[in-house]
Parts: C-alpha cells; structure tokens; sequence
C-alpha cells in the first residue's frame, strides 16, 4: 500500500548525513570567519602559558570545534523532526481507520 502521508516514512541515511553535514560546514566556516576576526588566537591561550600552536592551527582546530557544534545542533534537529514526523503519521492513521 502507498502512504498519502505527507510525512516520510523512511529517510535515506545518506540523506540524513548531508541534511546534518552541510549546514553545520557552512555555519563552521562562518563562526570561525566571525570568531576569528575578532579574538587572535595568541590572545586565547589561558593564563598565559606558552603552547606552541600555530595560529593555521589555531583556526583548524577553531573550525572543526564549530563544525562540530554545529553537527550536534543540526542532528538534534533532524532527530526532532522526524520524531514528530514519526508522531504525526501514526496519528493520521488513527483518524483515517
């Protein structure tokens, strides 16, 4: 039988990655970009202790914690979506029996 439902049944897991992975990338590069134009990375280090990181360091580790952030942010999303699909399927099923 073919659902009418507007809300998907099954999404492809390939799907859910990029859904979760693009928009976090995009934001990443953004908040770093942002970040980083106003704190050097110098200025970060707690203090004042000598860690020998270069600031292209500094701003890859800076970009992967954001993209990171932005990987939870946007997975919770997802999750929260499909959970209320999942949720609104089964109560148009109630009503169309």
């Amino acid at each position: 039988m073919v659902s009418t439902s507007p809300f998907p049944e099954k999404i492809p897991s390939i799907q859910k990655a990029i859904a979760v992975l693009w928009p976090s990338f995009a934001t990443a590069i953004v908040a770093t970009g942002i970040f980083f134009s106003a704190f050097h990375p110098k200025d970060l280090v707690p203090f004042n202790l000598d860690i020998d990181v270069s600031p292209l360091a500094a701003y890859s580790i800076g970009f992967f914690l954001f993209w990171l952030l932005g990987i939870v942010s946007s997975y919770a999303t997802m999750y929260f979506i499909i959970s209320n699909c999942q949720v609104l399927n089964k109560q148009q099923g109630q009503f169309t029996k």
